[in-house]
């Protein structure tokens, strides 16, 4: 799970104390991305599919570490960055100083009406808790004709190898005192209800090698799945780490672990007004 701007949701961990996703994600900053460039990736073939041209006005949502903002200010972009979770911020401020990069909900966006060509928004939509009020944001904030953006997780054709970890995921994720927000994943539908316009969705995948079962590991603890295995009491958490580094090295021994993962990029174009007709002579 990667960076999400909802507020209003908490997680529980075992030992009973809430906490919210952006907090969760605060904690993760340090190491979020830093074991293989998983969202790093994913930017890179949304901004191959985008193309934006150097002086695109562009807003990343969610920005984490700055995947997509960093990639696309590279491209000659003007960028700005949000994020709810300060640490987040912090550390893209200091790796990118240009990027405009700002601490901020994206169900209330403190940023001017059609001021972007282009809102990018990389594994985050799928999380907001109020999804209707942060496209409608995203709308807002978009000029007439701009574009938008949004990767959610999706299928991968070459998934199958890890169909025994999703298993154990699942079978684990009934034992969480609270589990995390559902993903709903019906975003083309809310696109169109927002208004938007020309809704499409483009597959994506990647496919990534690890070298050790406790690269993996570190891997999945470094995002949102950390929240999963926070919210398990502590036997049950020191079980499932144990039980998953054991498929990890199965999967080491019978031909390498390589990270397969899919998602679901999501294309829109903000609304033109119709021209006003001509008052009659």
């Amino acid at each position: 799970m990667p960076n999400s701007l909802v507020r209003a949701g908490e997680l529980r961990h075992g030992q009973g104390v809430t906490d919210t996703v952006p907090a969760l994600f605060d904690r993760l900053a340090d190491r979020y991305d830093q074991v293989v460039p998983f969202f790093a990736e994913f930017a890179r073939l949304t901004l191959d599919l985008l193309d934006p041209p150097a002086g695109t006005r562009l807003l990343d949502v969610g920005t984490g570490r700055g995947a997509i903002a960093s990639a696309a200010w590279a491209r000659g972009c003007l960028v700005t960055a949000v994020d709810a979770a300060p640490r987040m911020v912090q550390l893209l401020e200091a790796e990118y100083p240009p990027i405009d990069a700002r601490v901020m909900d994206v169900q209330r966006l403190d940023l001017p009406a059609h001021g972007y060509d282009l809102v990018t928004g990389g594994f985050v939509i799928h999380l907001v808790a109020d999804r209707a009020r942060a496209l409608a944001e995203l709308r807002r904030v978009l000029r007439p004709g701009g574009r938008l953006a949004l990767t959610t997780p999706g299928p991968c054709a070459d998934e199958g190898r890890w169909d025994a970890w999703h298993r154990l995921v699942g079978e684990f994720a009934t034992r969480a005192t609270r589990p995390l927000l559902g993903h709903d994943l019906d975003v083309a539908s809310q696109l169109r209800a927002a208004g938007f316009a020309a809704v499409r969705s483009v597959p994506l995948e990647v496919h990534l090698p690890l070298a050790t079962p406790e690269d993996c590991w570190d891997f999945h603890m470094s995002h949102g799945f950390a929240g999963v295995v926070e919210a398990l009491d502590p036997p049950d958490a020191a079980e499932f780490r144990r039980r998953a580094l054991a498929e990890l090295n199965r999967m080491r021994e019978t031909g390498g672990i390589l990270l397969d993962r899919g998602a679901v990029l999501h294309l829109a174009t903000a609304p033109v007004p119709a021209p006003a007709a001509a008052a009659p002579r």
